[in-house]
């Protein structure tokens, strides 16, 4: 008896729309075509006003268009530390097919980035008959 198993593992969302909002501001975004460990742009957070740190996913897609309103994406919060690696500062699965928000609470004044750590889809295993 011999099996075969083969996993093709999409890299690609085929729509990704992103928002972020910041204690101090706020700045908008797209994402087409993201692998997985995708980082957005560095954004800084002085902690000036003391509101807690989110992201918001609207319109979430990914290339397995058979799975329709249960596209989701994980994500997590990456403090910059200089030369030092980024610290996560946690990860939030969020349910976006039309849109959702993370939130990762009050965060110290530092540069930060989100990483797109996992998402919906993407996956395919065949097997060949033994």
């Amino acid at each position: 008896m011999r099996k075969c198993t083969g996993v093709v593992i999409g890299l690609l969302l085929s729509i990704f729309a992103v928002g972020t909002v910041l204690a101090e501001g706020s700045w908008d975004s797209y994402i087409i075509n993201a692998s997985r460990s995708f980082d957005s742009r560095t954004w800084t957070d002085n902690d000036l006003d003391n509101n807690d740190t989110t992201i918001r996913f609207d319109t979430c897609r990914d290339e397995n268009t058979g799975n329709g309103s249960d596209d989701w994406a994980t994500v997590s919060l990456q403090r910059m530390r200089g030369w030092l690696p980024a610290e996560n500062r946690g990860q939030v699965t969020l349910h976006c097919w039309t849109s959702a928000t993370g939130n990762w609470g009050h965060q110290p004044g530092s540069d930060y980035q989100f990483q797109l750590d996992d998402y919906s889809g993407g996956t395919l295993v065949r097997r060949r008959p033994d």
